[in-house]
């Protein structure tokens, strides 16, 4: 009887496990997303950095392409190589000079790479728990198929 309660003791405890195990794979599977999300960004806001510096390099009056949409662009004339309009927020926008604009993508990135590095930090502790808790539930397993 006892060796009983025992078995069912250990298969409550395994359920529990496996259940605590998935919803840390189901997290870091988010987490993950999440990473791709920011990377997309990061890689948006090196674009956009880039493009400023070659801007910034065209007389005014030349002759642009505008991307508009992905392998769509439109012809456009630079009229002032120096300033840009900013959204602030709330639809309200604001011409910055080029070198606030390019403090302000760089504070961007900085921000976006910090965000990287935590969400890496987090996704390598949520990956080795969920690595030890693999390893009890196989143990529990194993203890269970031997007393069969």
């Amino acid at each position: 009887m006892k060796e009983q309660e025992e078995k069912q003791e250990q298969e409550e405890k395994l359920q529990k496990k496996y259940l605590k195990f998935q919803m840390m794979e189901q997290y870091i599977r988010q987490l993950e997303k999440q990473r791709a999300v920011l990377n997309n960004q990061l890689i948006e806001l090196i674009a956009a950095s880039q493009s400023l510096e070659e801007i910034e390099k065209v007389d005014n009056g030349r002759e642009i392409l505008v991307p508009i949409s992905n392998g769509i662009y439109a012809k456009a004339d630079i009229k002032d190589n120096k300033s840009f309009i900013v959204t602030v927020g709330a639809n309200v926008v604001t011409v910055k000079d080029i070198n606030a604009v390019k403090k302000l993508v760089e504070s961007q990135m900085e921000e976006m790479r910090k965000m990287l590095e935590n969400l890496a930090k987090e996704l390598e502790d949520y990956t080795a728990k969920a690595s030890v808790l693999e390893q009890e539930i196989q143990e529990i397993a194993s203890l269970l198929k031997d007393k069969e």
